[in-house]
Order: structure tokens, then C-alpha cells, then sequence
């Protein structure tokens, strides 16, 4: 802004403005006026936003109001990037590097909320420090005050996902694929022992879990013993790891054991 534009603004009535303050912060929340005949009103409206915005400091109750419409933009659109797996391609359009692919299929999409809610929080605070503040913005470059959020919001987004992309591959488990035999040694400080069991008899509980694993032949069933015997989880977890009640678990649970006596008996 101008030294004139800005004693223009200041001899203004600062109650006159509200209608159009009012009018300019509606853009970001209405995502039907990206076409593209209304592309220069648009880009006007987010300048005289902006400059509403640097007046009172990027601070108080308008800047608030600010901040909640384009961080519920922003969070509308990186989750719908992650649950239609665009958000790689926007990232690497973007050219902030390639990004690791899920650790398995479907990760992303449990976990759209958090991801979303997360790179938005991070995305605000960078926007207001490192744009709004410092001057990066121009709308003579083009981009909207949204289309420059969003791109904030990818930036972000990549850091946000490396760091979720470890943790998920450190504690995902894969239910119905239990480690190979020659591995289940490694289990063994996790295994849960009878408490009356001697010290030296964990060998013989692990030669009859690999047994017992071996007898259930439903996935699920699978799954619910695996995740009980190996991992100590209760129902309740091990329903919220498959997404199905404690209820149905027990089921499950019952069913593997009719499944393991049925092959004792045969074997």
C-alpha cells in the first residue's frame, strides 16, 4: 500500500468499511467464486481484505474472523485432497519434494482429520508470520489469499506427513500377517505368558501359539488372536484396530478357539 493509499485510508471512517469488510471475508468461505470471470473483483476484494487486516495488525477480533474462514477452507480442501489420494500430486505440482507412499493402503484416509487439522494449524500460524506480516502476499502475482493459504497449507502438509509417516510405520501391525516363524523370538518380551508358567517354558508357549495360529482359518478370527495373544490388546482395542464392536471380537475370539480345538483334535 502507498503512502497516499494509506492516509486515504486513515482519514476514512473506520464504520463506513464494515459492509465491505463484511462482503470480503465471505470470499474465502465460498468456494463457487473461483470462476474465472470473477477473478479480478476476487483479487480486488482480497487486497482491500488485506489491507483491513494489516491496519489493525493481523491481531483481534477481525483478524479471528479471518483466520476461521480460511482455516475451514483450507481443511475442506486438503481433506478431500487425502480421501481422493490427490494430495501427492498437489505436492509434488507444488515441487515440495516427493513424498513416501503409505504405509499401507487406506492409511491416509483413516487419519484425514488429523492430517488435515494438524497442516491447517501449522499453515495459520506460518500464513500470518511469514506471508501476511511480512509482506509475500501480492495480488498483482494472481493467487488469491486462499490459493496462497492452500499453497502454505502443502507445504506444511509435507512436513506433517513425514512425521505421521514414521510413526505409522513404527506402530502399524498388520493383523492377519504374524511375523515369520523364524521371528517369533523377537516376541518374545511381548508374549503374554500363563502367570503360572515356569521361565524356561516360553519356548514351548511360542511352538503353541505358532500351532494355534495355524488352525484359524478366518482372517478376522486371525486377527483378534494375533493381536490378544501377541500384543496383549483387550477387545475393546483390538475391535477399534479392525473397526468392529469389543462385542464382535469376543465373537471372533470364540470362534478361533473352536477352530484350534478342531485342528488339535485332527492333527
Amino acid at each position: 500500500m502507498s503512502r497516499d493509499d494509506e492516509q486515504d485510508y486513515e482519514s476514512s471512517d473506520p464504520s463506513h468499511d464494515q459492509e465491505t469488510w463484511t462482503s470480503n471475508l465471505a470470499w474465502l468461505a465460498d468456494a463457487d467464486r473461483d470462476k474465472a470471470r470473477e477473478r479480478v473483483d476476487r483479487l480486488a476484494g482480497d487486497r482491500d481484505l488485506e489491507a483491513e487486516l494489516r491496519h489493525v495488525g493481523f491481531d483481534g477480533p477481525k483478524y479471528l474472523a479471518f483466520a476461521t474462514e480460511i482455516a475451514r477452507y483450507g481443511v475442506a480442501v486438503i481433506r478431500g485432497w487425502i480421501y481422493r489420494g490427490q494430495i501427492f500430486d498437489e505436492v509434488a505440482r507444488k515441487s515440495f519434494g516427493a513424498l513416501p507412499p503409505e504405509p499401507h493402503p487406506g492409511a491416509m484416509a483413516e487419519d484425514a482429520d488429523g492430517l488435515a487439522d494438524e497442516t491447517v494449524v501449522r499453515a495459520l500460524h506460518a500464513f500470518r508470520v511469514k506471508v501476511l506480516m511480512a509482506g509475500k502476499w501480492d495480488p498483482a502475482k494472481g493467487a488469491s489469499l486462499r490459493t496462497f493459504f492452500v499453497g502454505q497449507c502443502l507445504l506444511q502438509f509435507s512436513n506433517v506427513y513425514r512425521v505421521w509417516h514414521t510413526a505409522e510405520e513404527r506402530n502399524h501391525v498388520i493383523p492377519w500377517q504374524p511375523p515369520a516363524e523364524q521371528d517369533w523370538d523377537d516376541f518374545e518380551g511381548d508374549l503374554l505368558l500363563p502367570t503360572s508358567a515356569a521361565a524356561d517354558s516360553g519356548a514351548g508357549v511360542r511352538d503353541e501359539l505358532r500351532r494355534a495360529f495355524g488352525h484359524i482359518k478366518d482372517e478376522r478370527a486371525q486377527s483378534a488372536f494375533y493381536l490378544h495373544a501377541v500384543h496383549g490388546l483387550t477387545h475393546q482395542q483390538i475391535g477399534d484396530k479392525l473397526g468392529i464392536t469389543a462385542k464382535a471380537v469376543e465373537s471372533l475370539m470364540a470362534r478361533a478357539r473352536v477352530q484350534v480345538r478342531e485342528g488339535r483334535r485332527t492333527a
